[in-house]
C-alpha cells in the first residue's frame, strides 16, 4: 500500500524564524488547541477518499514545518487524543523540533517521553531534531532562538530511546556552500539510537533572501560523500530528495507563496481593525438593540402583531463573502448579527414556515455562497442583481404560491438591500416586520436612519426575541 504523509500545524504561524522557513511570514498568532490539531487530521481524512486512517497502515502524521510543536503544550494532549481515536499500529506520529531551550519548554520534552512510552511504544513514534549544521555558531544563525546544543540533544535522546523504538532522526538541510562534520556527528551521537537525514532546501521566500535555497533531485557529491562516511563508521545516514513539482514545494518549511500570504494577511489585519471599530459585535448587540428601541420610539407609526402562520422569513445577502474575516468584502456587523439570523431561521423551520434566502451577485454567481452558519436553512434561494430582491420576478410568484401575507426581514445592509426590498414588499401588499438586531449596515448611523424610516412608514420593528415570542412554542423565550 502507498504511504500517506499528513502535515499538521501546531501553531498559527511560527515564532522561531528559521532562515529557510516561511512559516512565520504572517507572524505568530498563538497555539492551536488539541482539538484543532486533531481536526486537521479528520479534515484530511474527509477530503481524501483513498485515505482511511482507521484501517490503513503507513499513515505518517507529521507535526513539522508549520510551527514549533514543543512550544505548544496542547500537542501532548493531541497525541493522546490521536492514540484514542486511531488506535492502529500503522499510525505513526512524527514530531520534528529545533529543541528550544527554556524552563518553560523543558516539561514538554519530559512528558513527551511518557506519552511515547504509554501510547506509541514499539516503534510507533518518530522523533526528529532539525539541526541543519554541526557548527553551533552556524546553527545559531539558521535557527535564531536559544536551543539545546548537540551534546544536550544526544543526552535527551539516550533517555527518550527505548528498545524497539525508531531511531531518532537528526535532520540537516544545508545551504549550497555548507559542509557538515562527520567527526562531530559520530563523536556525539550513538549510532544505535540516532540516524542522519540530509534534505534539499527548497525555494521559499526566506530561503531565497538568505541565500540558503539548495534544491536537488540527487544529492550533490559532498553530501553523498558525507552519507558514505557516516555509514562506514556505523551511523545510519540517508538523503531524501523529492520531485520538484510546483504542487509539492509549498509543503516545505512553511509556504512558498509567502508574498501572496502576506497580501492575505494584510486583508485579515485590516478586517481585524474594522472589527475593533465596528459599531456592533456579538457581545454588544443586545445592549445596542435596547438603545435602538429607544431611539426609534418617536418614529413608529406601524405596529402590528406578527401572525406566524401567515409569515415567511426574508434573509437578505447573508453571504460567506461578507462574513469571512479573510474577505476584502468583509462586513463585521454582518458577522455580529449572524447568530440572531440563525435563531429566526431555526424558528421558522420548526414552525413549518418558509424562509427565503436572497443572494446578491452583479457578475460572479460564485459570490452568492451562503454563510456556513445559515447553510442548513437555505433551502429556498433567489439571486438578485440589484438592491431589491423583487427584481427577480420569481420571488413574488413564489411568495404568492406559498400564500405568504407577512414577511419578517433580516440581513444586510439595512439601508440598501433590506430597505429596498422591504419597501417593494410593502407596495405589493405584504405586511412587513424588521428584526432590528438581526439586520445591520456598514455604520450605526446608516442602520439607525433606516430603522427610523422603515418604522415610520413601512414596517413594524422588533428584536429577534420579540419576534420569536410570536411563535407558540417559543412564547416563554425572553425578549432581548
Amino acid at each position: 500500500r502507498p504511504k500517506w504523509i499528513l502535515h499538521v500545524a501546531a501553531q498559527f504561524g511560527c515564532p522561531v524564524g528559521c532562515r529557510m522557513c516561511d512559516a512565520g511570514a504572517l507572524g505568530y498568532a498563538g497555539n492551536l488547541s488539541a482539538e484543532e490539531i486533531v481536526d486537521q487530521i479528520r479534515r484530511m481524512a474527509r477530503d481524501n477518499k483513498g485515505l482511511d486512517i482507521t484501517g490503513r497502515p503507513n499513515v505518517e502524521i507529521r507535526l513539522e514545518r508549520m510551527g514549533e510543536p514543543s512550544l505548544n503544550p496542547q500537542v501532548l494532549r493531541a497525541l493522546k487524543l490521536l492514540a484514542g481515536e486511531f488506535p492502529r499500529p500503522g499510525i505513526l506520529p512524527w514530531l520534528s523540533t529545533v529543541a528550544p531551550k527554556s524552563p518553560a519548554v523543558a516539561p514538554f520534552f519530559e512528558e513527551l517521553i511518557g506519552v511515547k512510552n504509554e501510547f506509541f511504544s514499539g516503534g510507533r513514534f518518530q522523533l526528529q531534531f532539525s539541526l541543519h549544521s554541526t557548527d553551533e555558531k552556524k546553527r545559531a544563525e539558521i535557527v535564531p532562538i536559544k536551543k539545546w546544543g548537540l551534546e544536550e540533544i544526544a543526552r535527551y535522546g539516550e533517555r527518550f530511546f527505548s528498545p524497539g523504538d525508531r531511531k531518532i532522526i537528526l535532520s540537516f538541510a544545508p545551504a549550497p556552500e555548507e559542509r557538515l562534520d562527520a567527526d562531530v556527528l559520530c563523536r556525539v551521537f550513538p549510532p544505535d539510537k540516532f540516524a542522519v537525514k540530509i534534505t534539499p532546501v527548497y525555494r521559499t521566500g526566506a530561503a531565497d533572501r538568505s541565500g540558503a535555497t539548495h534544491p536537488w533531485k540527487q544529492a550533490p557529491a559532498p553530501l553523498l560523500d558525507l552519507v558514505h562516511a557516516l555509514k562506514s563508521r556505523g551511523l545510519e545516514a540517508f538523503s531524501t530528495p523529492l520531485p520538484l513539482q510546483d504542487d509539492l514545494q509549498a509543503v516545505f518549511c512553511g509556504q512558498l507563496w509567502s508574498a501572496e500570504l502576506k497580501d492575505k494577511a494584510a486583508v485579515i489585519a485590516a478586517n481585524r481593525a474594522r472589527e475593533a471599530q465596528s459599531y456592533i459585535s456579538a457581545g454588544t448587540l443586545a445592549a445596542k438593540a435596547l438603545l435602538w428601541r429607544r431611539e426609534t420610539a418617536g418614529f413608529r407609526n406601524r405596529e402590528f402583531p406578527l401572525r406566524w402562520e401567515r409569515a415567511g422569513l426574508m434573509v437578505m445577502d447573508m453571504q460567506h463573502i461578507l462574513l469571512d474575516p479573510r474577505s476584502r468584502a468583509y462586513l463585521p456587523a454582518a458577522r455580529a448579527i449572524a447568530a440572531n439570523v440563525r435563531r429566526l431561521a431555526e424558528a421558522f423551520k420548526r414552525a413549518g414556515r418558509p424562509a427565503y434566502f436572497i443572494f446578491h451577485a452583479h457578475e460572479n454567481p460564485s459570490h452568492a455562497e451562503i454563510a456556513a452558519i445559515l447553510s442548513p436553512f437555505a433551502e429556498t434561494t433567489f439571486l438578485k442583481r440589484s438592491c431589491s430582491a423583487f427584481s427577480n420576478a420569481a420571488l413574488e410568484k413564489r411568495l404568492r404560491r406559498d400564500k405568504i401575507e407577512e414577511l419578517v426581514f433580516a440581513g444586510v445592509a439595512t439601508n440598501l438591500c433590506v430597505e429596498s426590498t422591504l419597501r417593494d414588499a410593502f407596495d405589493k401588499g405584504f405586511l412587513c416586520f424588521l428584526a432590528l438586531d438581526a439586520s445591520a449596515a456598514r455604520t450605526e448611523d446608516l442602520h439607525l436612519a433606516s430603522l427610523k424610516n422603515l418604522s415610520h412608514g413601512f414596517s413594524t420593528l422588533g428584536t429577534t426575541g420579540e419576534i420569536l415570542r410570536c411563535f407558540p412554542e417559543i412564547k416563554t423565550e425572553r425578549a432581548t
